[in-house]
């Protein structure tokens, strides 16, 4: 019910353990700190209220975020006189990489409050997770430029006639809005053929909240995303 994260582990250089199923929780209490001292820090996701609030406390863990998950018309969205002068770089026809001094930093990450995780470090964690991306999914990621300077990245995974949008991201000093990088993506993901979008934010990322919602998304569900480090309880 406790396994490793490996991607977690590589990028922060420790064990890091993922609690797969609450009833891990349901133990003795025994077993639950014996199981959760093999690691640096732990997480557990779970939707709201399917975890009991004060037994996750008793054992160090706490909330650090609720993910928002939605779902975009990608086939609905229109292009509009702002998306000119935009270039897309698709990373199965020109080869690119996320650089992590490159991407604005990241206000709104749970991981922050992992001791010893400063902001270089979420955006080392980024770069990696992009790395992935583009090379698992090249023909879904794509770079956007502005006279040959990169303003940010879309990397999504395709699911048949839907993607998952898993991870944007604008560059530093960026001279587009984050508004203008999602709705170039989105409409050349339409045009490629894919007509649904799907992932998750956090719901304290405000900016990136009334980006979807200007775009048309639905909001779906909520899951709670809880960590224990180690330093609590």
């Amino acid at each position: 019910m406790i396994d490793e994260h490996r991607f977690n582990s590589e990028w922060f250089g420790a064990p890091v353990g993922i609690v797969r199923d609450p009833a891990f929780f349901s133990q003795p209490d025994a077993e639950v700190r014996a199981a959760l001292s093999r690691w640096a820090w732990a997480e557990l996701r779970c939707a709201p209220g399917v975890a009991q609030r004060r037994r996750l406390a008793s054992f160090g863990f706490f909330l650090a975020d609720t993910q928002v998950h939605f779902r975009l018309g990608l086939s609905a969205l229109e292009p509009t006189p702002s998306l000119e002068g935009l270039t897309l770089r698709w990373a199965d026809q020109a080869p690119f990489e996320v650089p992590s001094t490159g991407m604005a930093a990241f206000h709104h990450e749970r991981f922050q409050h992992v001791p010893g995780v400063t902001a270089v470090r979420l955006n080392e964690r980024y770069a990696r997770w992009a790395k992935n991306l583009v090379s698992s999914s090249p023909s879904t990621c794509l770079q956007v430029e502005v006279e040959g300077e990169p303003q940010g990245w879309f990397l999504s995974s395709p699911q048949g006639k839907k993607l998952q949008l898993t991870l944007a991201m604008t560059a530093e000093g960026a001279k587009i809005s984050g508004l203008h990088l999602y709705l170039a993506a989105g409409v050349a993901y339409a045009k490629k053929g894919f007509s649904l979008g799907e992932a998750s934010f956090s719901v304290h990322n405000t900016p990136v909240l009334n980006i979807y919602a200007k775009l048309g998304a639905r909001f779906v569900s909520t899951e709670d995303a809880w960590l224990w480090t180690g330093d609590r309880g």
